[in-house]
């Protein structure tokens, strides 16, 4: 009930702001303005007064900071609009980039359905190039664009809490439009959620970690992981079918390019009962287990991707298989491809041709992975095309999982700390038997 109260109030605060943003772009522009300066001004009398208590050279700092943003505030009144229109902008020509990289690596690796891609490319680059290139754009028509993009996703926060208290009916997902937070918010969904069930578990309260709303077995699983530090925090996705994890990435150093964010494609098997203490014990990540029902015809269409993707991949051998070093695993701890066989007896391949032959982090990336099962069963999460992160697909799994009727039948929460992560295989064995 609280999430449904919380969706709903998202959901209308987002309408009321976006048709304000949208009758009033010019108020609310000059609102946003004074609003700011109200905020530096109180921050830089508090940084000031923790200087004159506690003496730290950070709050003098930030204080003076805080006056100086003031001025250049109060001097030029443009200036937001600059930081506006030069963001925004280079969001789109991030998105352009991101595009473009697609559609080269899908043209190399000779994939149809690439038009989208340069469509996509040539649209994001004129928009940013217009915000970046056009210091006489009227910030108003960005605010009432904004307006416009707060009243759909307000409608669609609205809509899924609506479909969250219909009868407990099952329904099926359905391909079309889904208009998504942007990709910048999703990324850090899965640790913000970590985060709030790990201070429950530290304030000695107990969260719902195991929740089953039918009592029925679930062949397909979704996992969305999140590590303690690092890059670890934007997280992970992978699917689990028949208790067979597969899980794909950038697993092969050798054909690391470009800091990492390009590489040969390739994806891993592992037995869901190895893998998922590995994920806590060893590599101290939190996952959030989601159990998708399937119908029978659902179940042949799963299959039948399954085995096309295995028809076209080979197997690829880790440096510890390679080089027959089971005698020495601490020369190959820091390989995870390695450590992983090592431990699980993981089994790693790559792609001869086609989709996902080469990863992109932008693009052809982990939860891009997951759709070509989830995307057979209609969820609509890529439908429309952008950079999707694995906070962007939990996003939508919570979202579904909120709904009585929803395909997702259970959620699993295993959060990593020393004595959970000790206890885990005791505490499945209860949950699953």
């Amino acid at each position: 009930m609280k999430d449904l109260l919380v969706r709903v109030a998202i959901g209308g605060m987002l309408m009321v702001c976006g048709l304000i943003c949208v009758a009033m772009p010019a108020q609310v522009y000059s609102f946003i303005l004074d609003l700011t300066v109200v905020y530096c001004l109180l921050n830089c009398v508090y940084l000031a007064y923790m200087y004159s208590k506690e003496k730290k050279k950070a709050d003098l700092l930030f204080s003076v900071l805080s006056f100086f943003f003031v001025i250049v505030l109060k001097e030029y009144t443009h200036f937001p609009e600059w930081i506006i229109r030069v963001t925004f902008g280079a969001y789109c020509l991030v998105c352009a980039l991101a595009m473009l990289v697609q559609y080269v690596l899908h043209v190399i690796n000779h994939i149809p359905g690439k038009i989208g891609f340069l469509f996509l490319t040539l649209l994001y680059a004129l928009l940013g190039g217009f915000l970046l290139f056009n210091p006489e754009f009227e910030t108003g028509l960005l605010m009432r664009f904004f307006g416009l993009y707060f009243v759909v996703l307000g409608i669609q926060y609205l809509h899924d809490a609506w479909e969250s208290v219909q009868p407990e009916v099952r329904y099926r997902w359905k391909r079309h439009i889904r208009i998504m937070l942007p990709p910048v918010l999703c990324v850090f969904f899965p640790d913000w959620a970590i985060r709030s069930v790990n201070k429950y578990l530290s304030e000695g309260k107990t969260p719902e970690l195991y929740d089953r709303k039918m009592d029925e077995s679930t062949p397909l699983k979704v996992m969305v992981h999140v590590g303690p530090e690092g890059f670890q925090k934007v997280g992970h996705i992978c699917f689990a079918y028949k208790d067979v994890v597969y899980s794909y990435g950038n697993y092969d150093v050798t054909s690391f390019r470009f800091n990492q964010t390009i590489g040969d494609g390739a994806f891993f098997n592992v037995p869901l009962e190895k893998y998922i203490p590995n994920a806590m014990r060893a590599e101290k990540n939190s996952i959030f287990e989601y159990g998708i029902h399937l119908e029978e015809e659902q179940i042949e269409e799963v299959e039948r991707q399954l085995d096309l993707l295995e028809r076209r991949a080979y197997r690829w051998y880790t440096k510890i298989e390679q080089e027959d070093g089971y005698d020495n695993f601490a020369a190959y701890r820091h390989d995870y491809p390695s450590r992983l066989h090592y431990r699980t007896g993981a089994k790693f391949y790559k792609l001869k041709k086609g989709k996902f032959k080469t990863y992109w982090v932008l693009g052809d990336n982990c939860a891009a992975f997951i759709d070509i099962i989830l995307g057979q069963l209609g969820s609509d999460v890529l439908s429309v095309r952008g950079i999707i992160t694995p906070g962007t697909y939990y996003d939508f799994l919570e979202t579904e999982y909120g709904k009585r009727g929803s395909p997702i039948v259970y959620r699993t929460i295993h959060p990593w700390n020393d004595q959970l992560a000790h206890d885990y295989r005791e505490k499945s064995r209860k949950f699953f038997a």
